[in-house]
Order: C-alpha cells, then structure tokens, then sequence
C-alpha cells in the first residue's frame, strides 16, 4: 500500500514508499508534504493507464541507446544503413550522446534543429536526422525507458525549393546529345521508362528483351562504403517489374549494346566496364551535359519526373503510372503529380459536354451509332 511518512533518519524530510507494477518496494523522499502528495497522486495514476517507468531507465545514455537501435533496425539496405549511422554519428550524437534519456527535453530538441540550420545543413538532410532522433525516443517509450517522447510541438524547417522538374521532348533530346555518346542511351532510357538510377545502373543485357520491346527490373545499384557499388534488392515488391518501351528506344539500346559491350554485363557502364557511380557520373559526365544544354538545376532523377509527365500528357491512368514506376499506390502518382492532370480533367470535362451534345441532337441513338435494345421487347421476345 502506498504512503507517506516522516522521513525515519530526517525527520523535517517526507518519504513516499509504494509498489511499482513489477512488485518491487520503492521510495522517494520530498523536503514539502504537498510534494510528497503529488508525486504520490502520479504515480498511482500512472500504474493505472500503464504509463509508470522506471526513474533508472530513463538515465540510460541516449548515445548507448541511440545506437543500439539503430543497428536492430530490419530490412535495411546497406546503403541505407550506412547512411543513417552516418547521420546519427556526425549530426545527432555529438549534441545529445552524454545526455540522459530521461534529462532531454523539447527545448533542447528545437536548439539542436537552430543550430544546424545555422551549420547550413539542407532541411532534407536536418529532417533525416530529426527522424533518427525521434526513433530512438520513440522507442525508449514503447520499451518502458521514459515515459513519454521530447519530440514534442517540432517545427523541422521547410524546403522551399522546388526540386523537380519536367523536361520537354525536345530538352531532353538535347540532353541526350550533349552528353558523351556513351552515356545517350542512357539518357533517353532514363526519359523513356522512368527508372530510378540505380534500377538503372543495374540493368544487365539479359533483361532486356529487345524483340519483344521489353525491360525487367529486378535489382538496384548502391553505394557500399565510400566507393563500392553493389546490386541489392528494390525498394518493395511492387518494384520488381517488366514494362514495354517504345521501337525507337529498343534500336537505341541496340545500336547502344553493340557500340559499348561491357564485359560485366552491365547495359550501361563505364569507360573500363565496371558499375557507374552516382556521384561520379553526375561529376564527369552528367553536370558539363546540362550546363551545355538544357540548364541548371536538372538531376537524373528530373527524367523519371519528365517520363510521368508524358505519360500523363499521353492521358495515361494513375494506375498505370504507378505500375510503371514501381510505386505501391497510386496516391504517391496524384501526391506528386496530382496538378499535371489539370489540363486533362478539362479534357475530359469537353467530352462529356460533347457527348452529351450528340445525344441531345439524336435522343433515339447513342452517340456511338450502337443500337438501343429496350429490355421490355427482349422479355416478350424470350
């Protein structure tokens, strides 16, 4: 049974004693009797919704914990994990490695976001690290360490920057020819199928069935360490796909094959044969090829965004988009793309003016010149 007492060895002190929810006797001592009440009202209260913690818990070492769950995390890519102990090692420790877990609060949360911005970290890098942060406590919470998160009222700041962009038809036929004749089928595929660089960089000749103007795609390249690059797994399953590609692009890759074998059976290589390199492609061959052609800012990725505007031009469904990218849903395509389809919607909007224009006109035929069967003469017919 809880309670509170004169503290038997200082007699102007107060103790609380109770039974925490494990059975364990514990105590807490108080200078004030109304502090002692008021510990002792919450913590009955908190074994009765089951949110009591452990005070020791809470002094566990965020960097200790930090790391321990960082490295239990499944179904990682390698490169994603060497990423994200890139990023808790050098933004997120070095400000809250000694601290108690229980000891941060929100406060010290919003300073640590204040002074990397003024470290001139991009907000997509300063959000990959809040979200690093934000685990570990998340976690700590659900394994009983603290009793609730400091990532409390956090305002991570905003990326202005509007990173995509569409190239038309003709811009991304100039990228293509002002790049290293190596690297133009590439470009035209990237353009043409929509495929992410690394899906890229790890197409192998046998996945391309050029007769039958197909693709597969069933593994990506990424960076292991600071230079290696290896072929893993896709993103999800949704990923692993075979899509068409058009006549024009199945004798680009031909012409392209035949000019460039690659001895590692890479489509696209470089110059000694081995797996391309984002950063490096994007160094030596990609950057002197905007900047001579179409202009900054245009990444690779800026391709995949062009071809989902074609495809969308093309009136194509969200579905099929989302297929051919290898998205999950179809909300990532109308997340992401949703104001491309304005121009359609009035499109559509006119042909239904215009259908029901021609069914006003003739009322006893469809504007499809079909025939109009009544349902009454069929049943005397029957």
């Amino acid at each position: 049974m809880a309670h509170i007492r004169r503290h038997p060895k200082a007699p102007n002190r107060w103790q609380v004693r109770y039974i925490d929810p494990y059975g364990k006797e514990r105590s807490k001592n108080f200078g004030r009797k109304v502090d002692a009440e008021k510990f002792l009202h919450t913590v009955e209260v908190q074994k009765i919704k089951g949110e009591w913690t452990d005070p020791a818990a809470g002094k566990t070492k965020f960097g200790e914990w930090a790391i321990q769950v960082d490295t239990t995390r499944p179904n990682r890519r390698e490169s994603t994990r060497s990423r994200d102990a890139s990023y808790l090692r050098n933004l997120v420790l070095p400000t809250f490695g000694e601290a108690e877990l229980g000891a941060v609060q929100p406060n010290d949360i919003r300073l640590w976001i204040a002074d990397l911005q003024d470290q001139g970290y991009a907000p997509g890098t300063i959000a990959k690290a809040y979200q690093i942060l934000s685990r570990a406590f998340r976690v700590a919470v659900a394994d009983g360490l603290i009793p609730r998160t400091p990532c409390r009222e956090i305002t991570l700041p905003k990326d202005d920057r509007d990173e995509k962009r569409f190239l038309t038809v003709t811009e991304a036929e100039d990228l293509a020819n002002a790049i290293d004749p190596r690297y133009r089928a590439f470009v035209l595929t990237a353009t043409y199928t929509g495929l992410r660089f690394g899906e890229l960089a790890a197409l192998r000749t046998n996945d391309l069935d050029l007769l039958r103007g197909t693709l597969r795609v069933d593994e990506q390249l990424s960076r292991q360490g600071s230079w290696k690059m290896v072929a893993g797994p896709l993103k999800s399953k949704k990923a692993y796909r075979t899509i068409g590609i058009p006549a024009f692009l199945c004798a680009e890759l031909a012409a392209h094959l035949a000019q460039y074998p690659s001895e590692s059976d890479f489509v696209f290589s470089h110059a000694q044969g081995g797996p391309l390199d984002y950063n490096r492609f994007r160094r030596r061959h990609w950057n002197p090829a905007v900047e001579s052609s179409v202009g900054s800012p245009c990444t690779p990725h800026d391709l995949r965004h062009t071809h989902v505007a074609m495809l969308i031009a093309e009136n194509q469904s969200p579905r099929y988009i989302a297929d051919r990218l290898g998205h999950e849903s179809t909300r990532t395509v109308l997340d992401v793309y949703g104001h491309l389809y304005e121009g359609i919607d009035e499109a559509a909007m006119e042909g239904l003016d215009r259908l029901r224009s021609q069914a006003v006109a003739d009322p006893g035929r469809p504007p499809d010149g079909s025939i109009v069967v009544s349902m009454d003469t069929r049943s005397r017919n029957l």
